[in-house]
């Protein structure tokens, strides 16, 4: 038992140190751009890809690795320049969503270079082997800690020692202050996105050696748990993502060995989860630092009571037209889009309608929440996931009526997104969405291990498409299933009318605007804010409930924090707290990829692109923000 607890923990301390090589390039963005650049883990991806070509046409390893680093390094410097640096004036979720569409063209890209197949990576040291009693390192494992070793000192004796060091951490303490003293900010950014370029690309190298492979998507993975390891030690703190990726990398391989290699994420993510709930500025972050937002009042930081407003700009309420159409407007919109299956016979225009109706759904359920609460939802997919499960349930294992199995679902949706967000209540600022972003991962793990209930990767097909009223109503058909989608979306729409129009929504509005001044006026923050949770549950649920009608089937691969993610670019593209806004980013997002279709394998690289123009020439969304 001792050996294997040995050998546990020298394989997580292994890993620990390419997941800490990971969290120093977010914190170092971070600390200096005032940046969550999600785009780290397309670089981690394009560092070993280069390498693995360069070793294909036969360049030396020793050769490849820095050449491959030295490239993704000029990468990162252009990624700030010509992406996020014409941002700076945006609201401040436009380059975190920036960086997202980043990520998404590199991957689309890398699958159209070298193909979604998985990919042998060389490693000439794997070979190599000592052991240790019953367990052994290998020549990787020692490559790897040597390595990093070296890295985090010199870059520790660089940020202490240097002139260029030392200016880049006069940028993270105070951007105003370090102009004014001569220090070219607007290159220390660009310099530290390039440092963490490199930083990413030996991370992949180094993953790739370990794994012995390769593959287009491996940047999603990896950049979350280096993410998570940064929060874990402390966002703003260097020395914090190292101790992070240690403990991150330790508690998983111990999970996996005594608990089951499908658990060892969900440790993981708990783990983060407890850490942000108990020490919300990570272990070695500073405490006048909100995990996400920078110093409080600080320059470039962001006010922890009034993060939507910050997210929406303030010149976006003053220069943008917003456009917020009635209810009746709305309702009669919808009701015009009944006609469809009447004037068109097409199954796949009905098809993408019940999709672009799935998706409006749950972009108003995200708006109630983010948009009008002020709570960043970033594993908001986890209630669809719930939603989608408990209809499945319902009508494959219990035999529910329809009518009621809509009602499990929004029952189910509104009581799991109550009780897991409970926890956030204590949060403030940006560390909500993190924590939400770890409850979305942790959901969507326990659907893929808990084979008993959900049936884990293979899902739970069947899923008959109801008989409305008790059996008089057959819903079969893919027409009747859009008029039933359209009819599900009216009645999100009009239960998000009635709540934002009512007391309920100009408190939501209220506490969104200055939680502690609507604290100190009396109003009992934490029971509106958990309303709020069971109002979007709700709604989420329904739109899971008619996704699983629709598709016969339901399994974890349609809930994964891509949804989540595309549901937040949603409801900013449209217009934050506008239910009109929501409708449009939602519509507008489903239909994309299906206009991009004739691109084929281009779609998703053109996808990323128009992301990208939206945030750059209208950040306060389509319809602008309420």
């Amino acid at each position: 038992m001792l050996e294997l607890f040995f050998s546990q923990v020298l394989n997580g301390i292994v890993i620990g140190f390419v997941y800490a090589m990971i969290a120093l390039g977010f914190s170092l963005v971070f600390g200096v751009a005032n940046i969550i650049n999600f785009a780290q883990g397309a670089l981690l991806m394009l560092g070993a890809f280069l390498t693995f070509t360069m070793v294909r046409l036969h360049v030396p390893l020793a050769l490849a690795i820095p050449l491959a680093i030295a490239i993704t390094t000029v990468t990162g410097m252009l990624i700030e320049k010509l992406a996020l640096r014409p941002l700076q004036n945006a609201p401040y979720i436009a380059p975190l969503l920036s960086t997202l569409a980043i990520a998404i063209i590199f991957d689309a890209g890398a699958e159209m270079i070298w193909s979604a197949e998985i990919q042998s990576f060389p490693s000439p040291l794997s070979s190599f082997v000592i052991l240790i009693g019953s367990a052994y390192i290998t020549g990787v494992d020692i490559l790897i800690v040597v390595l990093s070793l070296v890295v985090m000192a010199s870059l520790m004796l660089f940020l202490s020692r240097t002139w260029t060091g030392k200016a880049l951490r006069a940028t993270a303490q105070d951007p105003e202050a370090a102009q004014q003293m001569g220090i070219n900010v607007p290159l220390m950014r660009q310099f530290s996105f390039g440092l963490a370029g490199a930083l990413g690309a030996l991370a992949g190298v180094l993953i790739g050696m370990y794994y012995l492979s390769v593959f287009p998507q491996m940047g999603i993975p990896f950049g979350l748990k280096g993410f998570a390891a940064a929060l874990l030690g402390g966002l703003s703190s260097v020395p914090g993502a190292i101790v992070g990726g240690m403990l991150l990398g330790i508690f998983e391989s111990l999970a996996s060995g005594y608990v089951g290699e499908g658990w060892r994420d969900v440790t993981a993510f708990s783990v983060l989860l407890l850490v942000l709930i108990v020490r919300p500025h990570g272990l070695f972050g500073n405490k006048s630092l909100d995990a996400l937002g920078g110093a409080s009042g600080a320059s470039g930081g962001i006010p922890t009571t009034s993060v939507v407003a910050s997210m929406a700009g303030s010149t976006g309420r003053t220069k943008q037209r917003v456009i917020d159409a009635p209810l009746p407007v709305l309702l009669g919109v919808i009701a015009l889009f009944a006609l469809l299956p009447v004037l068109s016979g097409s199954n796949y225009l009905m098809q993408i309608g019940v999709q672009a109706a799935i998706y409006a759904m749950l972009a108003v359920s995200l708006t109630l929440l983010t948009g009008s609460a002020g709570v960043i939802s970033i594993g908001h997919a986890a209630f669809f996931g719930v939603g989608a499960y408990a209809a499945a349930l319902a009508s494959v294992a219990w035999s529910i009526p329809a009518e009621a199995a809509f009602l499990f679902a929004g029952v189910a949706g509104a009581v799991f997104a109550a009780v897991l967000y409970a926890p956030t209540l204590r949060l403030s600022g940006h560390t909500v969405g993190l924590a939400t972003l770890a409850i979305g991962q942790i959901v969507y793990l326990v659907c893929l291990n808990w084979v008993d209930l959900t049936r884990g990767p293979m899902g739970i097909p069947g899923v008959q498409r109801p008989s409305l009223f008790i059996g008089g109503l057959d819903m079969r058909s893919l027409s009747a299933q859009y008029w039933q989608a359209l009819v599900v979306l009216g009645i999100v729409v009009a239960i998000a009318f009635a709540v934002l129009n009512s007391p309920i929504g100009r408190t939501w509005r209220a506490i969104r605007e200055d939680r502690l001044a609507a604290h100190a006026s009396g109003v009992p923050v934490a029971r509106y804010l958990t309303l709020a949770f069971l109002v979007s549950g709700f709604l989420a649920g329904l739109a899971g409930a008619q996704f699983a009608f629709l598709q016969n089937f339901v399994s974890p691969d349609s809930f994964i924090i891509d949804t989540s993610i595309v549901l937040i670019s949603m409801i900013v593209l449209g217009g934050l707290g506008n239910i009109t806004g929501a409708l449009i980013g939602g519509v507008v997002l489903a239909l994309l990829p299906e206009v991009l279709r004739e691109f084929a394998e281009y779609r998703m690289v053109a996808y990323g692109l128009i992301l990208l123009l939206l945030l750059r020439f209208r950040p306060q969304g389509l319809a602008g923000t309420r």
